[in-house]
């Protein structure tokens, strides 16, 4: 049901007032002027009809009225506090919660954790790879990190670094990569905007046959399996750098920029607060992208 309440300005100043025992102290609590503070309670006395508080030569005392009203006001205010205490504590305690894809958290993210402990000791992150649909602002999650061709939705979209995709093979294949394209099963991501076809169109080759090889919901499966010697598969970076780096597989070729990119999307006025900045401008040292620019997408 609809709750009717006078002005919750009003009310907090009448609450002060009548807790400090005048508008003076209520006016000093609450950092403005003793008018404001009687103004405020006038305010609320003209919409309740009542009289709050008496004002004759031996000062102000509340009326009958008044001291309902304070009672029921002030415990009010109290498990709001209480409440508000709580949620942050709650908030403090996890750090910044975050979505992450699988793959990213896997591969880029868990091998530089470390590093972003010893950067910033007292930024926590709580990371969840479920594959869902994040409400940002929910109260559940602070951040996304995704991979997209464009922003979609409401949230504040910052591109991080594009996306470049090469083809890789187990690391003892010493196929060319003609050979490889030729002889070797393309193992697909259903999940990516951009796979195969994709990489084709952009180095002008002819598409590749998508009913043989392997499919699979995520980048880092399909690495595995290309690491393991089952095809061709074709790695993301900065991603899976380190797989590459590392020998684990195997380039045929250098990379191409294609048409998606990896975002932070944060929830409205996270990078307007320390931990947020401090994410954001850590993310972007550590992907080396473009300078972190935020584009709020109108509701959709």
């Amino acid at each position: 049901m609809a709750h009717r309440l006078p002005p919750l300005s009003a009310l907090r100043v009448f609450e002060a007032a009548g807790r400090r025992g005048g508008f003076t102290a209520a006016a000093a609590e609450l950092g403005v002027t003793p008018s404001a503070v009687s103004h405020g309670v006038r305010a609320l006395e003209d919409a309740l009809g009542v009289p709050l508080f008496h004002r004759d030569q031996r000062g102000m005392r509340l009326t009958t009225a008044g001291a309902t009203l304070l009672r029921e006001a002030s415990q009010a205010f109290e498990g709001l506090s209480r409440c508000v205490a709580a949620l942050a504590g709650v908030r403090a305690a996890r750090g910044l919660a975050g979505s992450v894809a699988p793959t990213f958290a896997t591969r880029w993210l868990l091998p530089r954790l470390a590093a972003l402990r010893r950067r910033h000791p007292s930024l926590g992150l709580a990371i969840s790879t479920e594959r869902e649909h994040v409400e940002l602002g929910d109260g559940r999650f602070d951040f996304a990190i995704r991979m997209a061709d464009a922003p979609v939705g409401p949230a504040e979209w910052h591109r991080l670094a594009p996306v470049g995709l090469v083809p890789v093979v187990a690391a003892d294949c010493r196929l060319p990569l003609t050979e490889a394209l030729a002889r070797l099963p393309a193992i697909h991501v259903t999940t990516a905007g951009e796979d195969w076809a994709a990489w084709t169109a952009l180095r002008g080759l002819n598409p590749r046959d998508p009913s043989r090889g392997f499919r699979f919901d995520t980048i880092q499966l399909a690495l595995d399996a290309a690491a393991q010697g089952l095809g061709l598969a074709l790695a993301r970076l900065p991603v899976c750098a380190d797989d590459i780096a590392s020998g684990r597989v195997r380039a045929l070729d250098e990379p191409v920029e294609g048409g998606t990119a990896y975002w932070l999307v944060t929830r409205p006025g996270l990078l307007r607060q320390r931990e947020g900045r401090l994410l954001a401008a850590w993310l972007r040292e550590q992907l080396g992208g473009e300078t972190l620019a935020a584009r709020t997408v109108p509701g959709a």
